[in-house]
């Protein structure tokens, strides 16, 4: 996709919070972000129709759509990728970003080591590695589900400031890296997904656009449906 300034519509239901976004090349249009009580399916649709409309624009002029496509919750997933499949017939492309990436340019224009890190399960956590230089990002490593200790590796050695952000970081802050000056956490109003940076995500990986037919989830551990028939015995 070479698009000049593409018109972005980006969906984050990955966590707890369900997010839309609208930009067009690198300006914000329109955000909307909440927690909510309702489950992603009944709201993502209306919330995306009322960010449009207060940006004054129609399906029809959005160039891409971008989901956040994993890690994340299982279910959440899904209805944000399906949400954009749906969306995709209207004849446009569609590109799936990691969830992780999308937490890191959140907060791109600190300069350091950014990592994000979701939570998983007890004591496991999904996490990432991104270092900026105050405008763009550069992975530090793959998207990895693991031991949260193992988080202490992607800071230690690392000459600068380092930023976590997504659920675990304030957990994350006041236990493994308590003492460690260098160590801060993303403001209140970063630390979790947001749409935008689902947008911006989505900008840097233009050339991997495609149909809706190549969008999946990045679940990075087995859903409980796989876990459950592993657990079958083999007959």
């Amino acid at each position: 996709m070479t698009l000049d300034n593409p018109c972005v519509l980006g969906i984050d239901t990955s966590g707890k919070i369900a997010s839309c976004a609208v930009m067009r090349g690198n300006v914000l249009l329109g955000e909307t972000a909440f927690v909510t009580k309702l489950t992603h399916s009944q709201i993502i649709l209306p919330v995306l129709k009322r960010t449009l409309s207060d940006c004054g624009l129609e399906l029809s002029d959005v160039d891409l759509f971008a989901v956040a496509a994993g890690p994340g919750s299982y279910t959440g997933l899904r209805i944000g990728i399906a949400a954009v499949k749906g969306l995709c017939a209207l004849g446009k492309p569609c590109v799936g970003v990691s969830t992780l990436e999308a937490l890191a340019y959140n907060v791109c224009a600190a300069r350091g080591r950014i990592i994000p890190a979701l939570a998983a399960r007890q004591g496991v956590a999904y996490f990432g590695a991104y270092d900026s230089d105050g405008s763009s990002i550069t992975p530090v490593c793959g998207d990895t589900v693991g031991d949260e200790k193992d988080i202490l590796k992607l800071a230690v050695g690392f000459d600068g400031d380092v930023i976590l952000t997504g659920d675990c970081a304030e957990r994350l802050k006041s236990g493994l890296f308590a003492t460690d000056s260098r160590v801060r956490t993303a403001p209140a109003n970063v630390i979790m997904q947001k749409a935008s940076g689902v947008c911006m995500a989505a900008l840097a990986h233009l050339d991997e656009a495609g149909s809706a037919e190549s969008l999946g989830a990045r679940y990075l551990q087995n859903t409980m449906a796989e876990k459950l028939r592993d657990r079958e015995p083999q007959i």
